[in-house]
């Protein structure tokens, strides 16, 4: 029998949100997330923060959308927290760019939750212009830095996740909306799928 999901405190959960207690307070009387009363203060569910946090944005049923996608996404934030510059430095000029293509391809998937992303090796070396063996390095060194998870059955995965919370040098709470952050965002932005991917 599996445990009961606990109630959760307004400091728990903003600790989880990553956000100021004030605000989930706020969240909270607004009903932008769900949570019930308890005296003066207010608990939060487990399973609520987890459906807020994977909530997936509506996908266009347009029939001349329904081809393979035409447009790539990408959470813009992740290019202002330091991560390109931290994984250069570790993997050498490989490393973000790499990186930022399999977060490309994980949005292709329109998962709340981190899916695998299959490696179609020769696609990737193509899309990305560096030969398979700088790849598969660059795949490994992420693994070993805990930015990959990768298929244990192979030493050429045949797929990979990308674990959450990303560790980024400059959190997005630091980083300005309009370099796709959550600082000065207003408060509905905070339900895009950009900004939630990758914080949990």
């Amino acid at each position: 029998m599996s445990e009961p999901r606990r109630l959760l405190t307004v400091q728990e959960t903003a600790a989880i949100l990553h956000m100021n207690p004030e605000v989930v307070r706020r969240w909270l009387r607004n009903g932008t997330l769900k949570g019930t009363k308890v005296g003066s203060d207010w608990r939060v569910a487990e399973a609520t923060i987890e459906a807020f946090l994977n909530k997936a944005e509506p996908v266009a049923v347009d029939p001349a959308t329904q081809g393979p996608k035409m447009c790539v996404k990408f959470p813009k934030w992740l290019e202002f927290s330091g991560l390109p510059e931290k994984l250069n430095d570790l993997l050498g000029p490989s490393g973000w760019p790499i990186f930022k293509k399999l977060v490309e391809l994980d949005f292709e998937h329109e998962e709340a939750t981190a899916p695998k992303i299959p490696i179609d090796l020769p696609s990737l070396c193509r899309r990305v212009g560096y030969p398979e063996a700088l790849v598969l390095k660059t795949i490994a060194g992420l693994g070993k830095h805990g930015y990959l998870t990768l298929d244990p059955r192979r030493p050429h995965p045949a797929w990979v996740k990308i674990p959450t919370p990303v560790k980024t040098p400059v959190s997005i709470l630091d980083i300005p909306f309009a370099e796709g952050g959550i600082k000065g965002a207003p408060e509905k932005a905070c339900e895009s799928r950009c900004l939630r991917r990758y914080l949990l």
